[in-house]
């Protein structure tokens, strides 16, 4: 891990919650043990890159070893290593090498985003949301991020403004469907004529630089898009509701008494708890 940017936001994050003696060992845990980081940035895992990796650790072991911490429910969470963790689990590993960390919150999102940006691991999306968090739990600068991340300070205020787009955009951008400079292009119009406008640049396959001379123009000589209804203050009270009881984002969309429950979770445990939700319901 590159050292000046473990001390830089050491040195930016006053730490009070830290141990006074850090603690550090050499184990071996069962899987089972193990939670995933609830700071965990990266949300989305190459199928076939995992698969590959888990041949390999069937093969040849796990080389590095995972990083955890102790919780205070006698559990181990999760600080670095979520790939190999599930590669391992792929593998049909029940056990797994780590060294155990006494670490403060603060340390632990500060690992995981760390060893993820480092390694060019984000899709825009997470790496935005990783900036974010750093942003909003941290109370941090975009000047602060960036001197921690070796970045320009534009560069971090470019990939947070990425999450103002709607969830349809930031998915395409996650796939990689539409680069982060076809979004910033979109960010440049007016939000109403976003979705025709990314509409346009896919189906027309235009460039980085056409997107932008187009979004000079674009509001101009398109029709108005259709605006959507307000949501109604019964559906907003319904998703509250749900989004409370089943402890997951919720979204609900409806069209003339038609429409859709969008239940969202970022991790198998997640699933697995709304499951079991919905199951008791």
């Amino acid at each position: 891990m590159n050292d000046r940017l473990g001390r830089g936001l050491s040195a930016l994050i006053p730490d009070n919650d830290a141990p006074e003696i850090p603690k550090a060992a050499l184990n071996t845990l069962p899987i089972d043990s193990i939670t995933p980081n609830r700071y965990q940035p990266r949300k989305h895992f190459d199928a076939v890159k995992l698969t590959e990796l888990a041949d390999s650790i069937r093969e040849n072991g796990i080389i590095q070893p995972l990083i955890v911490t102790k919780t205070a429910h006698s559990g181990y969470e999760l600080i670095a290593g979520e790939r190999r963790l599930q590669a391992a689990k792929l593998a049909g590993f029940t056990e797994v090498p780590v060294v155990i960390r006494s670490v403060s919150k603060k340390e632990q999102l500060q690992l995981a985003i760390i060893e993820n940006i480092q390694r060019e691991d984000l899709n825009p999306i997470e790496e935005a949301l990783a900036y974010q968090a750093l942003a909003e739990d941290f109370e941090l600068s975009h000047a602060q991020i960036a001197q921690i991340m070796s970045k320009d300070r534009a560069t971090i205020s470019n990939s947070i403004r990425l999450l103002k787009l709607s969830d349809e955009i930031r998915d395409l951008i996650a796939s990689e469907l539409l680069s982060p400079g076809h979004a910033r292009a979109v960010l440049s119009i007016e939000a109403e004529y976003h979705a025709a406008f990314v509409d346009f640049i896919l189906k027309y396959k235009l460039t980085v630089r056409q997107a932008e001379e187009k979004s000079k123009t674009f509001a101009q000589t398109s029709e108005t898009p259709a605006r959507k209804s307000p949501k109604s203050h019964l559906l907003r009270t319904m998703e509250v509701d749900l989004r409370n009881r089943l402890k997951a984002k919720t979204t609900i969309r409806d069209k003339a008494g038609k429409g859709k429950i969008i239940l969202e979770y970022n991790s198998p445990q997640e699933f697995e708890a709304l499951f079991k939700k919905l199951s008791e319901s």
